[in-house]
């Protein structure tokens, strides 16, 4: 055991002396002036500082890079007050100073004609300006950290305060200091989340100093290194100054990286103070909850206040109604102007004035609209106040559910309007930035420049209106997250759904296990359930409707209906018989495969274009039966009604069949992307060639259908169409039967019958009947102005005639004529003729009463003598 200790003691001697090599190596690398010399800087020694060759960087400093080799020796010193961080500033601006009043001495040197190169500013100065910002830097965090310390002490006592006496006014407490703390507490966790991201913001710049720390110091070691490989002769005092610069850039980076580790705390402090701070609110909230009184008086507070946002809100909207229309009277003048100018560089002042004018209706316009959305927000606030009260006054409904999803609601609604407003000033912004870019040219016309001001007015009107709706937006948010969260409390106090997370807990163990595999597909017992349950379900729900129809409903519908009006009971006897059992169990296997998630891939394509053409073929059924029933049910109601109207429902029956399963088909066809144009169009072509081979006969079926639906006559009555008179005793697909007053049937097809005039006495409710007489010239005036009312006496005399008018008419060749007018009330040409007789007969004999002389044709033969002939004896006489 002796020999292995040994062995054991210097295998450990040897790896601690391999440790040490490289510290030992550097130690002597550092006093050894034969292969690096002692570093002297170039500052330290100013008579001749290209003399002293450079020497490698301390191994001892943190940096790699000693201060005072770069003029800096205070720097070594820790910096920790506010006098440490001054001397430093202090030192880094003489260091500078020292640096360009050397610069400036060389410039003034006499330069010769093989040194005549261009004088550059001297590399060291740009690294010491960023080392004095960065040690400012450092000044200002470490001054912030005493800050934050501050506050977290502060807070740290008020904590106990609270703790020990409680708050400092005392309770019952009022709902504005609740809703105050809430305000706050809202605000500390936005600080918290903000501190959160600080804290990584700090460490990703800790990250990136590192990296620059980094790069700084492989910089200074490759100039080094340049510097020590140089050869004699060449400058070396560029080369020093060149290394000296590298070294501040590193002692920059160190510096910039503690400045970040500072950042770093900071933050950490931040988010410490926040969370404290949130802590505190939230115990005080837990004080003010506790002893919590929303009086009555309270209440109306809220509502006084609000009310009064109201009516100056109105009042607003009522004086910016006033300048809309102002603006509007405004806008037409300008835009009137700039329609009737002709001179061009007038045209583009004119413009700006219209582009003011606008953006001054825009404003109006739209603060009324801003306006109007507080007036709705502050009904929803008074909503809010109103249920708040309610609930604190434990005088809530049942089922506070519905005000939480009103309150989600509103919420919403905030958020939409908020997005619109924030968009809107964001365009506003826009504009006016490209407002102020013109403004600031120097050469712009005054007038424009005026334009464009009342432009920028007006848009800063528009601003502040939306600013101020946002403002009030945000209130109510507030106000509604409040009151959400009171009301989810009150929710999650009635509830019992803790109970029940254990059990949920133990039981998705098992409802997750894996059965078995599938074509690398898992196939689990919550599939394999929900499958089974959802096929079940559905065919239970399927025979529950069918039966619950068939027992409740339809007793109902038969005990309900009378007569004709049993179209529900048709609707529900079409489902009730004409559901496929199929079309039941395609249903239920997809949504059991659909729902379990059984069904993935392949196939579930296949299974969704089984249940496609399922569905269709029940559609098709359904619609049949509908048609069926419709039709049927019409053609019963009908035929009680016209007989005649019967004969067309088997046609229309047939197209319904017809056009329902063509458009199945083509349903299906397209389902299956099928080229159905092609189909159509193949179906329409030979559509139209049976079409004009049997035009004919379509064209009297057509006329057939025309007549059904338009009804112009119908079986029974009496109608007059060209030379044909009779009546209707067969209407046929093709033809219509008349049976004339001769005696003889008339057949006519349906399409000459309806495109002739057609005369349908049946549906005359009187006949108007005009006739004339006349009486002898001889007839005195008196008895003239006696036979209108005579006639009109006989007229009325009658039952079933309505008098209109007698006249005397006119002066004949042979009688002076009356024309009567009087009306038959009834369609029957036997009762007209009676009538007309016995209005006849009556004047006949009214007339021979009277000494009327009814006039005949008569002619008068005057015979005239001429010259030379004799006299007649009666002549001689006179």
């Amino acid at each position: 055991m002796y020999p292995h200790r040994v062995a054991f003691w210097l295998l450990s001697i040897a790896l601690a002396l391999f440790m040490m090599a490289p510290e030992l190596h550097a130690q002597a690398t550092a006093t050894t002036p034969k292969d690096s010399g002692v570093e002297t800087s170039a500052e330290a020694t100013p008579s001749a500082p290209e003399a002293t060759p450079p020497q490698p960087d301390a191994a001892g400093s943190q940096t790699g890079v000693d201060p005072a080799r770069v003029g800096l020796a205070g720097l070594g010193v820790p910096l920790v007050t506010a006098e440490d961080f001054e001397r430093a500033s202090t030192l880094i601006d003489a260091r500078i100073t020292d640096i360009e009043k050397t610069d400036h001495s060389d410039a003034q040197a006499p330069v010769s004609a093989a040194q005549g190169e261009a004088v550059t500013a001297d590399p060291r100065i740009a690294p010491l300006q960023a080392l004095r910002l960065e040690v400012q830097r450092r000044a200002a965090l470490v001054g912030r950290l005493q800050e934050a310390q501050d506050a977290l002490t502060d807070l740290q006592e008020q904590r106990a305060t609270l703790k020990k006496a409680g708050l400092a006014t005392k309770p019952p407490y009022g709902i504005t200091l609740l809703d105050q703390f809430r305000s706050e507490q809202r605000s500390s966790e936005h600080d918290a989340e903000a501190a959160e991201r600080a804290v990584a913001m700090a460490k990703q710049q800790i990250a990136a100093a590192e990296a620059k720390v980094a790069q700084a110091n492989e910089r200074r070691r490759r100039i080094r290194d340049q510097v020590e490989q140089a050869e004699a002769g060449a400058d070396s005092g560029a080369l020093a100054r060149q290394l000296e610069a590298a070294r501040l850039s590193a002692l920059a980076a160190y510096f910039r990286q503690e400045a970040a580790s500072r950042e770093l705390e900071l933050a950490q402090r931040q988010d410490d103070l926040a969370r404290q701070r949130l802590s505190l609110l939230a115990s005080k909230v837990e004080r003010v909850k506790a002893h919590l009184v929303f009086t009555q008086a309270a209440l109306d507070e809220q509502l006084k206040a609000l009310d009064g946002r109201e009516k100056d809100a109105r009042e607003r909207i009522s004086a910016l109604e006033e300048a809309s229309n102002t603006a509007e009277g405004a806008l037409f003048e300008a835009r009137r102007r700039l329609r009737h100018t002709t001179a061009e560089q007038d045209k583009d002042l004119l413009q700006a004035r219209v582009a003011a004018r606008e953006a001054e209706l825009a404003a109006a316009r739209q603060g009324i609209e801003y306006l109007n959305q507080i007036v709705t927000d502050i009904a929803a606030a008074r909503t809010l106040w109103q249920r708040r009260y309610a609930l604190m006054q434990d005088d809530a409904p049942a089922a506070p559910a519905s005000w939480l999803s009103g309150t989600d609601a509103i919420l919403d609604a905030i958020t939409e309007e908020t997005q619109y407003i924030q968009a809107r000033i964001a365009s506003l912004r826009s504009i006016q930035l490209t407002l102020t870019q013109r403004l600031g040219e120097p050469r712009l016309d005054p007038e424009m420049r005026t334009a464009i001001q009342q432009r920028q007015a007006a848009l800063d009107q528009q601003e502040g209106l939306a600013e101020q709706l946002l403002a009030f937006e945000d209130q109510l948010r507030a106000l509604a997250q409040q009151f959400r969260a009171e009301l989810t409390a009150a929710a999650r106090a009635r509830t019992f759904a803790q109970r029940l997370d254990a059990l949920v807990v133990r039981l998705s163990g098992w409802w997750n296990q894996e059965l078995f595999v599938f074509q690398d597909q898992g196939f689990y017992l919550r599939d394999m359930v929900t499958g089974g349950l959802v096929f079940v379900l559905v065919l239970a729900i399927v025979s529950f409707l069918k039966t619950l129809l068939r027992r409740t409903v339809l007793p109902r519908l038969n005990n309900a209906a009378r007569g004709d009006e049993r179209a529900p009971r048709a609707l529900v006897l079409a489902f009730i018989r004409n559901t496929s059992q199929l079309f039941v169990l395609a249903v239920a296997f997809y949504a059991a495969m659909a729902t379990s998630g059984l069904a993935q891939g392949q196939l579930q394509g296949w299974l969704w274009s089984v249940l496609v053409v399922v569905t269709w073929l029940q559609v098709g059924l359904w619609a049949s039966a509908g048609a069926v029933d419709l039709i049927q049910r019409q053609r019963s109601h009908r035929e009680r009604i016209d007989p005649s109207a019967v004969t067309g429902f088997g046609l229309m029956l047939f197209f319904a069949r017809v056009g329902i399963w063509m458009l199945v088909l083509v349903s299906v066809l397209s389902h299956f992307d099928y080229p159905i144009t092609g189909l159509i169009g193949a179906l329409g072509v030979s559509g139209i060639a049976i079409a004009f081979a049997v035009q004919n006969i379509l064209a009297d079926v057509f006329s057939s259908m025309a007549i059904i639906l338009d009804k112009p006559f119908r079986v029974g009555d009496f109608i007059v169409t060209g030379e044909t008179l009779g009546v209707i005793e067969q209407i046929g697909v093709k033809t219509t039967q008349i049976r004339s007053l001769s005696g003889e049937q008339v057949i006519m097809s349906n399409t000459e019958l309806l495109n002739s005039r057609i005369h349908n006495f049946k549906r005359m409710r009187e006949r108007r009947v005009v006739f004339k007489l006349g009486v002898v010239y001889q007839t005195p005036p008196e008895m003239l102005e006696r036979i209108p009312a005579m006639i009109e006496a006989i007229v009325r005399g009658q039952a079933r005639a309505r008098f209109d008018r007698a006249h005397f008419f006119e002066y004949a060749d042979f009688a002076l004529t009356f024309e009567v007018v009087y009306y038959v009330q009834g369609a029957d040409y036997n009762l007209y003729m009676d009538i007309q007789q016995a209005i006849n007969l009556a004047i006949y004999r009214a007339f021979r009463e009277a000494g009327v002389e009814f006039a005949y044709p008569t002619q008068e033969l005057i015979l005239r003598r001429g010259q030379g002939m004799a006299k007649p004896a009666f002549d001689e006489g006179r």
